[in-house]
């Protein structure tokens, strides 16, 4: 039987051990973006009073921001997935092409807040537009604080 070289059996344990990672992290996002997405809805009509005119002006435009702010969050996981694929053997090159994307994200996000406020105060005060993204506010931290609680720190 053939012996496998010090590097390459160096590599299978390194990728043994990043495997576990990324399956926890991927699993990780996956349950919290579900549970946050499916009461998502609920949540944001449980504290957002609107008139009923408001609201059939509200949810379709929401539908669509929602559907805006799911592809910015397709981003992020993938983001996460990369890192937790790379934990442990990231390099100076990795982390030059991750932190511009992470930046990137952040900044897409603002910009589709800042593209549906006009829409959402077409239908409803300030004060309500306000407090709409205030609850999408908590939630989006809830779902980072969770991931952040399981995600380590680079080395």
């Amino acid at each position: 039987m053939k012996r496998l070289s010090p590097l390459i059996l160096a590599g299978i344990m390194l990728l043994a051990s990043a495997g576990p990672l990324f399956a926890q992290a991927r699993s990780a996002i996956e349950v919290t973006r579900a549970d946050i997405q499916t009461d998502r809805k609920a949540i944001v009509a449980a504290n957002l009073p609107l008139s009923d005119v408001q609201a059939e002006g509200f949810w379709p435009i929401y539908r669509e921001y929602r559907g805006e702010m799911d592809q910015i969050g397709d981003r992020i996981v993938k983001l996460i997935t990369d890192f937790a694929a790379t934990y442990g053997a990231m390099t100076d090159q990795k982390a030059t092409t991750m932190l511009p994307e992470f930046l990137a994200i952040q900044k897409d996000a603002v910009k589709v807040k800042n593209k549906y406020t006009p829409r959402f105060t077409k239908i409803m005060p300030a004060k309500s537009v306000l407090r709409f993204y205030q609850i999408e506010n908590k939630l989006d931290t809830i779902v980072m604080m969770d991931l952040a609680d399981q995600i380590p720190l680079s080395k």
